[in-house]
């Protein structure tokens, strides 16, 4: 059955327009609406979170850096998509509070016992406030709590700025610190990539702290990273900010599957990285490279495997989960990636968001924190 009912979009930034959008969807006749917002709109909050609460409809959704539709990158407005589906919507919230592993999973089962129907469910799409402390333990939990068999897709919502406001949406308004899980009405295919390869390494993690990594093969992180790059490249940290070179070497850590998982370095201070995203102690890493045409091959072989032998009679709805460094990395060149999507996708409604983080399924099963990575995710 098809689940898409209702597609609206503005490019506008004002408050008003977007009301006009909300009325809209709640006259289509949906059930569900998944609501999207740009975070450049600066919309009032208060205002906001209001039309949210008085909505009557099943809403979920957030506001992220940038959306997407079709072969288009939205830089400001909103995007709501509505479903004859009635969604079963699950928020966690308050996350800052939950500091160790046993009170994350105190938190996840009595709020998943608290879901009388939430049974059965396997397919979920996972909205979260990007700048969550721990969303790798939260993660690991859920898909423990959830019995493993899930299959899963997502991306952190947030600013452009990195600075924490209330970015999820609930029939309750606007929240921070929180994850929405939605239940899909049936079964997700997703797909992966990345498109960075190995440049220089391995080098041991020596010593961590959360995001943070201290050392690599026993001497500053930072230093080793500058002198690597620099040595074997023509770039030179003491002529440019730290991001306008990092972004061109992610580091990446090798799995059991011997894929690269990203990790984003987004800041240096006292000799350290800070990564988006946990990096293990005496885990063995390398600094990646890529360019414009490893990245978007990727993105179209990825296109690939989601749409295999699918129909528009078998599959309605696409979702892409597209990493905000992406955007930065291939600048003028990103609509090529949402081209090659578009060229291969099936679906009648393709749209996404430019995301703080992805989060997958890996070969294995597991859950997995992305970064400098896609998603495609069809239902």
């Amino acid at each position: 059955m098809d689940t898409e009912l209702f597609t609206w979009h503005t490019q506008s930034d004002t408050l008003n327009d977007f009301k006009v959008g909300l009325t809209l969807a709640q006259n289509s006749g949906a059930k569900s609406l998944l609501v999207l917002t740009c975070n450049q709109n600066n919309y009032p909050e208060k205002e906001l979170s209001s039309l949210l609460s008085d909505c009557p409809l099943k809403l979920f959704g957030g506001i992220y850096p940038m959306l997407t539709l079709q072969d288009s990158l939205l830089k400001q407005g909103a995007l709501i998509i509505g479903f004859k589906d009635n969604f079963d919507v699950t928020l966690f919230s308050q996350l800052n509070h939950v500091n160790n592993e046993d009170c994350l999973e105190k938190l996840i089962t009595s709020t998943l016992e608290q879901k009388y129907n939430f049974s059965g469910h396997d397919n979920f799409l996972i909205f979260y406030d990007a700048l969550i402390g721990n969303m790798e333990g939260f993660v690991d939990c859920l898909f423990e709590c959830l019995d493993h068999g899930i299959n899963i897709a997502g991306g952190g919502a947030g600013s452009l700025d990195f600075i924490q406001r209330p970015c999820i949406f609930t029939n309750q308004g606007i929240h921070s610190n929180a994850v929405l899980l939605v239940t899909l009405p049936r079964k997700l295919n997703t797909s992966v990539a990345h498109g960075w390869s190995t440049f220089q390494g391995p080098f041991l993690v020596t010593e961590t702290q959360g995001q943070t990594v201290k050392s690599l093969d026993y001497r500053p992180a930072y230093e080793v990273y500058c002198q690597t790059i620099e040595s074997t490249s023509e770039h030179k940290f003491n002529n440019a900010e730290f991001s306008d070179i990092a972004k061109y070497f992610p580091l990446g850590i090798e799995d059991i599957n011997n894929n690269l998982i990203v990790r984003d370095p987004i800041l240096a201070h006292d000799n350290n990285l800070q990564c988006v995203g946990n990096i293990p102690i005496n885990s063995m890493v390398y600094l990646l490279e890529g360019n414009t045409e490893t990245l978007i091959y990727a993105t179209e072989q990825a296109a690939f495997t989601a749409f295999p032998e699918l129909s528009q009679t078998t599959i309605s709805t696409t979702m892409v989960f597209d990493c905000l460094s992406r955007v930065l990395f291939l600048e003028d060149e990103f609509e090529k990636e949402l081209n090659v999507i578009a060229k291969h996708c099936p679906s009648p409604a393709l749209f996404g968001v430019i995301s703080l983080g992805e989060i997958a399924n890996s070969q294995s099963g597991a859950i997995r924190l992305l970064n400098k990575s896609i998603v495609i995710s069809s239902w």
